[in-house]
């Protein structure tokens, strides 16, 4: 049996500062161009089209956590995010890079038909304070007692803990897979 996923409320912030850090990287290492690009002649997302993804499925994950966090109360986890058991540590280990596991991606939170390039990196920024600002304010609750409703897989609940943990993980895994297009044989040049 894989062991939870235990992280502290300070570390998991870190993280997600990680996170903003390495998405703010394409944007001062790449041009449009560059960020637009597709590999494998659009079969793969582009650079852009990750961001894209993360920070729509961020947002869609995030109002379902919201609505079960105003059910949780002090207790004694407060501060400290795991897993539930055995499928929510499976499910979050599967999000982590190098993918495992394909997961097609709902049609909801597929990128953009028509991507505005230059609002990407800051939706995606902005889904990330979202995230910070979310648990900076729910410093006191115990998020491992209530649960949400998966919006992606309704039959899933999750605690609100094992949620941040997936969310963190999904982007760990699309950031990942942005940095796969630049090592392309044919990833353009400047």
């Amino acid at each position: 049996m894989a062991a939870k996923i235990v992280v502290t409320r300070e570390q998991y912030l870190e993280e997600i500062r990680q996170l903003r850090v390495s998405a703010s990287q394409f944007g001062e290492r790449f041009n449009l161009n560059q960020l637009t690009w597709q590999p494998a002649a659009g079969e793969r997302w582009s650079i852009a089209e990750c961001l894209d993804h993360l920070a729509i499925s961020t947002g869609i994950y995030l109002d379902a956590m919201q609505s079960a966090i105003g059910g949780a109360s002090a207790g004694p986890s407060a501060g400290i995010f795991r897993t539930a058991g055995f499928a929510s540590t499976r499910f979050t280990r599967d999000m982590e890079p190098p993918p495992r596991r394909k997961f097609p991606a709902p049609g909801k939170i597929r990128p953009r038909a028509t991507l505005k390039p230059e609002t990407i990196l800051p939706d995606f920024l902005a889904a990330m304070d979202r995230v910070s600002a979310l648990v900076e304010s729910t410093a006191q609750k115990d998020l491992n007692t209530v649960r949400f409703r998966n919006p992606f897989i309704p039959l899933l609940r999750f605690t609100v803990a094992t949620g941040f943990l997936i969310i963190a993980a999904h982007c760990r895994r699309h950031l990942w897979q942005a940095d796969q297009v630049t090592r392309e044989p044919d990833f353009p040049g400047a």
